[in-house]
């Protein structure tokens, strides 16, 4: 991608200026025209985006990831899942996930259930309503990523997410050097 095909990137890559940052703080002190810059100036402007807020108005991201994990783990037959199970998927702490049940229980779209084996367990399971929203936020995805390959092209559709994948490994390897 050249900086002459993104007018904004340029724009911005060329001022030295990220819109992220604080007043005077550029693309993390890196060289304006250093090729580590322009990376980390791309994706902030994606994280400035906030992708995840578009998939559904009402409902934050942590909500979204809550009501997708319970749609994944009801099409796979379960009773529901326990929060400490929800915690672990998302990697976040219980009291955060009973935050985001409790709004969506507020909301009709989850339900807590007592589990059948174990009473002294409690479960959470989507309602018909929550389903409802979970296939809105499956088809408002499909629909934004294919307009995306729409606007890319086929070719640099397939080459995006392969470069994609390789910044995800990247990062896992670096992940797992500091620990």
């Amino acid at each position: 991608m050249s900086q002459e095909s993104h007018p904004d990137l340029h724009k911005h890559h060329q001022a030295g200026k990220d819109p992220g940052a604080p007043e005077g703080c550029y693309a993390g002190r890196l060289p304006d025209d250093s090729i580590a810059g322009r990376l980390l100036h791309s994706i902030r402007l994606f994280h400035k985006q906030e992708w995840d807020r578009h998939m559904i108005s009402g409902y934050t991201p942590g909500e979204v990831r809550v009501l997708m994990g319970l749609m994944h783990f009801n099409r796979l037959g379960g009773p529901g899942m326990k929060v400490s199970e929800i915690s672990g998927m998302m990697n976040v702490t219980s009291p955060t996930i009973t935050q985001f049940i409790n709004g969506l229980e507020g909301k009709g779209l989850v339900e807590r259930v007592m589990d059948e084996h174990d009473r002294r367990a409690v479960r959470v399971k989507l309602t018909a309503e929550g389903i409802r929203v979970v296939q809105q936020v499956y088809e408002d995805v499909a629909r934004s990523f294919n307009g995306l390959v729409d606007y890319l092209g086929e070719e640099d559709s397939v080459k995006l997410a392969d470069l994609l994948m390789k910044v995800y490994q990247y990062q896992e390897q670096q992940r797992s050097k500091e620990t």
